[in-house]
Formats: C-alpha cells, structure tokens, sequence
C-alpha cells in the first residue's frame, strides 16, 4: 500500500536526456491482474540497504521504444519508490518500467507534491496547492451558547473536492457532537463502566489528539480514547493511531487513505458492544445538502432509502451545492473487522433531510479489544466534482482490495533483488 510519508521528490525529466550517464538500478514491471484501474497507487520496494544517494533517480515508463519520465517519490526508511498509473488502465495489462540514476536531472514541479502546512490548530495536507484536508491538532470549542462538553480536538474538516467544494460539516445545531469525519466508538464497557466516546454530553468520555508522529505526505497522530471514570479521575483506555495519507492528484479526484490502529492502553481489556453506529469511519455531510439534492448509494445498491443496517463495501454520497456538483466514495478493505462491514445512513426523512453516513463495525455484532494486540481499519476516500459511476466505484473498490502487482530485475551492483 502507497504510503507518501518520509519521502523525498523523485526527479521529473521534463525532456530528453541525450546521452547522459545513466545507471540501471531496476527493471520494474507492474501487471493490473482482473481488474480495470483508475490512477491506482503503486508502490516498489528497492530493497536495497546500501542506497543512500538518492540524487538522480528517474523512474521511466516503457512504451515500446518511447521511454517516459513519470512522477514519483522516493521513501527514504525503507527504501522505495512510489508513484501512481496514468488514469485507467484495463485489466489484463502489463506495463514496464526502468529506474535509472541519471546527472541533471530537474526538479520536479510543485503541483506533483503532497505538502502539509502546520499550525497552532491544525495541520492542511495539499496536492500540488490545492487543499486536500485539515486535520484539528488543537481542541476546537462549540458555537456560542452550547454546552463547553461539545469541545473536540481529532477529527478532519473540512475535506475538499479537486474544485474546492467543502465536504463535510461540524458542530450542526441538531448534534453539536458531530465533528466533519471522526470515528469515536459510543457503546464500550471498560474496568465495570459503560463509556460513551461519542456522544461528549453525557460527559462519560472524549477523544484527545495526543501528539504526530508525523506529517509528510498526510499526518500519522496519536488519538488518545478518554474514560472520564465515577471518582472524577481520567484515564485512557485506548490509543488510536490515525495514519492519513494524501495521494498527488489527477486533476479530477483526491484520493486518500485512512487507517485506524487500535490498542488497549493498558491491562484492562475493552468491550466495544453492538450499537447502530461508533467507530470505524463516519462523515457529516455539507450542511447544504438534503434529501432532494443529494443522494447515497452503496456496493449493494441500496440507497438512503434501505441502505441502514445492510453491509456493503463502499459508500458514495454525491449531491449538488452553489458550486456545483461534489461527493465522495467510501471504500471499506476486505480485512476489515466484519467485512463487508454494516453501515448506518440516515434515511431520506431523518434530521429534516441531513446527510450522515458511516462505516459502523459493531453494529450488529461486539468486538472486544485485548491488551497486547492491535486492530486495524482501513479505508480509502475519493472526492469529486463529477460523479463516478457505479461501474467506476467498483473499479476503485478492487484497485484497494485487490493492488497491482509488481515484480522486478534488479542490477546486483545497487543492492539484493527486488521484491
């Protein structure tokens, strides 16, 4: 899985070299397998612990005898380079590529980046100049008037559309308690107590932002899950690392992913029980939106009229807003805890139209955590301003579950074989 964190930009060649010196470091071939493609990620581990000079390396693609520059990244720890195909590709294809260590090689420009800028209150990811996300490091406090128990800090928003159309919404008047796109588990049972983390008023527990560990090409934070216990003490009963990473862009989508790992904090255990709705993934939609200008639809085929309670493996909320029309697909991985996992979405008539979905694990079924071990969830987002087709949303569901394959030659001279 393409993770753009701890990279270095690969060189762009943005023209022919001639006759440069060049070294072969690897002969990479990448084949798409059963599935059609859509700008997937690709990634290629170098396996090579004595490459440390990074200066000059040049991924090409192969196209018969035309060999083209593509963008790329290198990861420094482990060493590897990442990049993305070019838009869809049908199944059953092969395709060939050479990373070659090349002397003047250019810069690559700023729009083929993925950039984090930082500050007191929040960390915004960019593709190229565009924003992507905001990530809310410091506690954030409710409207005026609100109870001071609806302050959260660990949660996105907004999320963007390629065009700039804002996805998300938080702190609505009918639940204060919801934050943009967030994943706090409301039914648990830890040490004898039943500890709400998402519904803040009950002053039962709360989610904190801890610390980054890091912010390169996305953000990997540490979420602390807060038990507020009977004799006024406080005490963490899971930590949470929340590992968001940005793709560049294709001009059209934003694509990112989004994992949760889990762990119990301490000894004790914890008990997430089957409620309708808490962890996994969760999104506010646009305050804008309603039940006659938007519309849900899942893998299955259910709408908002009967997709509550059923289990698919991707979501799409797609509707229109002053700007136009804007959306995202939800995908859910197959690994994850009882997937396909159930989903809670408001029906048409809930909450005067509102729109409010999520991925919900433990819907139908409890999940109990134990000390030692650890739990992840994995998802993966595309926003848009043109709406896919469910033909498309599909493509993009196996290109997650299902990633390409990459096998390689490598020069014995740069280092062991590639993987």
């Amino acid at each position: 899985m393409l993770n753009p964190r701890y990279c270095l930009s690969l060189p762009l060649l943005l023209a022919a070299f001639g006759a440069q010196a060049q070294t072969t470091v690897a002969q990479i071939t990448v084949q798409t397998g059963g599935y059609d493609r859509y700008n997937s990620p690709v990634r290629y581990e170098i396996g090579s612990p004595g490459l440390s000079d990074t200066s000059g390396l040049v991924l090409y693609q192969l196209e018969g005898k035309v060999r083209r520059a593509v963008p790329a990244r290198l990861q420094a720890r482990p060493a590897a380079v990442e990049w993305q195909l070019n838009g869809h590709v049908k199944a059953g294809v092969t395709l060939h590529y050479e990373l070659v260590r090349e002397k003047g090689a250019a810069v690559p420009p700023a729009r083929d980046n993925v950039t984090v800028a930082k500050d007191d209150s929040a960390v915004t990811v960019l593709a190229g100049n565009k924003p992507v996300l905001r990530y809310y490091h410091a506690v954030v406090p409710p409207p005026p008037g609100a109870d001071p128990a609806f302050e959260r800090s660990g949660f996105i928003h907004p999320a963007w559309t390629p065009g700039g159309k804002v996805l998300t919404n938080i702190h609505p008047k009918d639940h204060y308690h919801h934050f943009g796109i967030w994943n706090p588990w409301t039914d648990t049972q830890f040490e004898g107590d039943t500890v709400d983390f998402w519904n803040l008023k009950k002053r039962s527990g709360t989610v904190r932002f801890k610390q980054f560990y890091a912010t390169d090409g996305g953000f990997r934070a540490l979420q602390e899950h807060v038990a507020f216990k009977k004799d006024g003490k406080e005490k963490v009963a899971m930590n949470e690392v929340l590992d968001v990473a940005v793709y560049a862009s294709d001009g059209e989508t934003f694509m990112w992913d989004f994992t949760s790992i889990l762990r119990c904090a301490g000894p004790s255990p914890i008990t997430l029980n089957k409620y309708r709705y808490g962890g996994g993934f969760a999104i506010r939609g646009n305050a804008a939106w309603n039940n006659e200008n938007s519309a849900v639809l899942t893998s299955e085929g259910k709408t908002r009229k009967n997709a509550d309670s059923t289990h698919a493996r991707w979501i799409k909320i797609a509707g229109n807003l002053d700007n136009g029309m804007a959306g995202l697909l939800i995908l859910s991985a197959p690994d994850n805890f009882r997937a396909p996992q159930p989903v809670r979405v408001w029906p048409e008539k809930d909450q005067q139209g509102q729109v409010f979905a999520m991925f919900s694990p433990t819907k139908d079924y409890s999940w109990t955590l134990e000390p030692g071990k650890t739990y992840t969830q994995r998802y993966r987002i595309i926003t848009f301003d043109e709406d896919p087709t469910p033909a498309q949303a599909e493509a993009y569901w196996n290109d997650f579950a299902h990633p390409v394959q990459v096998s390689s030659k490598r020069n014995q001279k740069n280092g062991s074989p590639g993987r």
